[in-house]
């Protein structure tokens, strides 16, 4: 029995098992209402009739079946009958949509190219329910028809717009997708996000991803595109931190500052040369954003015209606030349909227990792997000597005892001088640190009460403090305040759940203080009430179990790349192993001969400033003069893109921030080697207390899912588009010979083909250089 559902523009959905040359075939898919309501003519499944034409096309090839009659319990339909007359006989048959009637084509015969198989008689069940079929489909198919270019069939696609469907609305709900390089996934989820807002089965979606690149892309590009095609009125905003916005209040105060005052303020910066720019900017911008000014002012200008939130008194209590950027871009985003904004900002929105972003009812996390590591950055604390520094500025200028400044100044001394010879390890509160954190809390609450005492002399004089000054006064206490919230923080840490350890660099050491565990937040601010879609190129299976939810759902879809087709996973099994002394010289070798073969257009990926630094040099004497050498940290990462892609013949070589979120498609990049297989440090502070608490399985569920979603990051630099075609070369042989883990590895790497062999590669590249 084959079961019909009738559904919008013509189609009927089937399921079950259709019996064709005395073989029971599984059907499940859509068929043409052509063949199966009857024309009294022969029609064609063709090979792009999602999975029905495909389950029948392999065992039979393209089938020509012809219907010539159908009928229906206690009513007859004329030959030429179409979905739509099905549908709405049934309804007068039959007491209710939900209700199945039974009934039997003539399929007459079945066709086989050439070959002519028996005469069928297929019977069927059909239910006049319409809406019980997906109409996800077609506005998917609407969707990439407007994208430039568009119209291309994606499986993958269209399965993760269907799962998505299935859970946007449904609080609580949430699922884990795996979507391959070229799946094209913002369309995928914002095709159901769209429609829902649109007809108003939820009220509003946040987006966060990590990249600004995928942000600006969302909003310039996906979004409107989606918008355009599903013809529907739905809002979009981007929201970020404070800090990212322009506070004009303090660019005012900059401004009326003398000279003696902004050197004060800015540690001894020029603001003169910076300031005439960043007024005529402020006198234009719209959004005030920092990613507007190219090239960005130093992070000190920066610092003294933005305010963070711990330091914002509110724009009523601001002289600037009824033109304030980052209360504008609230407001925008709680007007919104769609908020758009990053993991980190989303991560503070937890950490405040929902505070920043404005209510909704699903969140989808882009670019997901790395959020655990993201939500526990942004759930625990941070103390620095700059934090003292900055409030003893503020307080200087605001009240005339220059002691208690000096006392902050100390502290801000005081703690470097501790911290320092720990950088990069754990820590314990010993009893000296213990000390500096105590004096410190003095010091602030004793500035606090300064700043207190000229508030309540001005008001008893009868001369209230104008308005700046009392905003500026409120900042100061803010800071103060979250200053002294972080040390009783870091005081009160017990090892059970906190880390803390030491960041930074020897000379701007910071005291962190790092949950181990982010499920108790997550439990309480991420999952109830709203449903979560987590989505990625390559989700590692300890994603739920890392946000306190082990029995989240993981789905995965294809891309739709053919990969074996396009290119070659290279590792070179007879260079030495990567804790050998030889390896160094070996790998840079390698790296050289495949760079050469690739005449450039190669992106050389490292583990290491230290090993990116030595192939540097090693291809200064080493390497042909024709191809330019990049390495980065020479320039900014958005200048050292754009001079790649411009460039014919280069190379470029990079460190873990250029490992995911490079987008270089096309002939620019054809290589893409990566030295060692990126296995965490062992003694990374966050992640060895995690160690500790896993035993004999850390190994399994740490290390190793990290090594191969970073490994499977990498390897996606290559193929971005069907036509892209090259080598990604893995120099640690381990991933060729390791009994216990090599299989983890190759299989979160895209399916190209394997070769060991050196010469099948340089040959390969060759040809590609043409």
């Amino acid at each position: 029995m084959l079961r019909l559902r009738i559904v919008e523009e013509g189609w009927l959905v089937a399921t079950g098992r259709m019996e064709l040359t005395g073989r029971s075939e599984p059907v499940s898919g859509r068929l043409p209402t052509i063949a199966a309501a009857g024309s009294g003519r022969p029609n064609t499944l063709p090979a792009t009739t999602s999975s029905i034409a495909r389950d029948v096309r392999r065992s039979f090839g393209a089938l020509r079946i012809a219907a010539s009659s159908c009928c229906t319990v206690g009513e007859s339909i004329a030959n030429n009958a179409s979905a739509s007359d099905i549908a709405s006989s049934s309804r007068k048959t039959l007491p209710s949509e939900d209700s199945w009637f039974s009934g039997v084509f003539d399929m007459g015969e079945v066709s086989k190219g050439s070959q002519r198989l028996r005469r069928q008689r297929l019977k069927l069940k059909i239910s006049p329910n319409l809406g019980s079929v997906s109409k996800i489909p077609n506005l998917l198919g609407r969707v990439t028809h407007e994208v430039a270019g568009g119209g291309e069939e994606r499986p993958g696609q269209a399965e993760m717009a269907e799962i998505v469907a299935q859970i946007v609305g449904k609080a609580g709900e949430a699922v884990a997708i795996q979507a391959g390089t070229g799946t094209g996934k913002s369309i995928a989820y914002l095709t159901p996000v769209v429609d829902a807002l649109a007809h108003r089965r939820i009220e509003r979606a946040v987006i966060a991803t990590a990249t600004i690149a995928l942000q600006d892309q969302l909003l310039s590009s996906d979004l409107p595109t989606t918008i355009k095609a599903l013809e529907v009125d739905v809002s979009a905003a981007v929201l970020k931190g404070r800090s990212n916005y322009l506070c004009l209040q303090r660019l005012d105060e900059l401004n009326e500052s003398n000279l003696a005052e902004q050197q004060q303020l800015l540690a001894g910066s020029d603001a003169q040369s910076h300031l005439p720019a960043l007024n005529e900017w402020a006198k234009v911008t719209t959004q005030g954003d920092r990613e507007e000014l190219v090239p960005a002012p130093p992070a000190t200008i920066w610092r003294a015209i933005s305010v963070g939130p711990d330091e914002c008194p509110g724009a009523a209590r601001c002289p600037r606030g009824d033109d304030c950027f980052a209360e504008t871009a609230r407001n925008a985003a709680a007007d919104a349909d769609i908020v758009i904004t990053n993991h980190h900002f989303y991560g503070i929105h937890m950490a405040s227990e929902g505070t920043l972003l404005p209510p909704h009812d699903v969140v989808i996390f882009d670019e997901a792997h790395n959020l655990p590591e993201v939500i526990s950055a942004t759930t625990g604390a941070e103390i620095s000597g700059g934090r003292f520094r900055n409030i003893a500025r503020r307080v200087r200028s605001l009240f005339t005892d220059g002691d208690i400044a000096d006392l902050l100044i100390r502290s801000a001394d005081d703690l470097p001088d501790e911290l320092r010879d720990h950088t990069g390890n754990r820590i314990t509160v010993s009893a000296q640190l213990m000390a500096v954190l105590l004096a410190g809390r003095a010091r602030c609450e004793n500035a606090g009460k300064g700043l207190r005492k000229v508030s309540e002399t001005a008001k008893s004089g009868g001369t209230p403090l104008d308005t700046k000054t009392a905003t500026r006064i409120e900042r100061a206490m803010r800071l103060l305040t979250s200053l002294i919230e972080d040390i009783d923080l870091v005081m009160a840490s017990e090892p059970d759940t906190t880390v803390l350890w030491v960041d930074g660099t020897y000379a701007n050491p910071v005291l962190r203080a790092t949950p181990i565990d982010v499920s108790p937040i997550c439990a309480a601010q991420l999952w109830p009430g709203q449903s979560v879609i987590l989505t990625s190129a390559t989700v590692p299976s300890s994603l739920g179990a890392s946000l306190g939810r082990p029995e989240l759902e993981h789905r995965s879809v294809t891309s739709p790349f053919d990969y074996a087709e396009l290119g070659y996973l290279y590792c070179p099994v007879h260079l030495p192993l990567p804790n050998s002394p030889d390896f160094a010289k070996a790998s840079r070798e390698e790296i050289v001969r495949l760079v050469t073969a690739a005449g450039g257009r190669s992106l050389c990926l490292f583990t290491s400033y230290r090993a990116m630094e030595g192939a540097a040099e090693h291809f200064e004497t080493e390497l042909d003069e024709e191809i330019t050498v990049l390495v980065q940290g020479t320039e900014s990462k958005s200048e050292l893109i754009r001079r790649f892609v411009e460039t014919d013949r280069v190379a470029l070589l990079a460190t873990m921030s250029f490992w995911q979120g490079v987008d270089l498609p096309g002939d620019d990049l054809t290589l893409v080697t990566i030295d060692r297989i990126p296995f965490p440090r062992p003694d990374d502070p966050v992640l060895s207390a995690r160690r500790d608490r896993l035993g004999n399985r850390a190994f399994g569920a740490i290390d190793l899912p990290r090594a191969a979603t970073l490994l499977a990051q990498a390897a996606g630099r290559l193929v971005r588009r069907s036509t892209d075609r090259g080598v990604v070369a893995v120099l640690d042989k381990r991933l060729a010979t390791s009994k216990s883990y090599r299989w983890d590895l190759i299989n979160a790497l895209p399916p190209f083909e394997r070769t060991k062999d050196p010469e099948v590669v340089y040959e390969f590249l060759q040809s590609l250089d043409g």
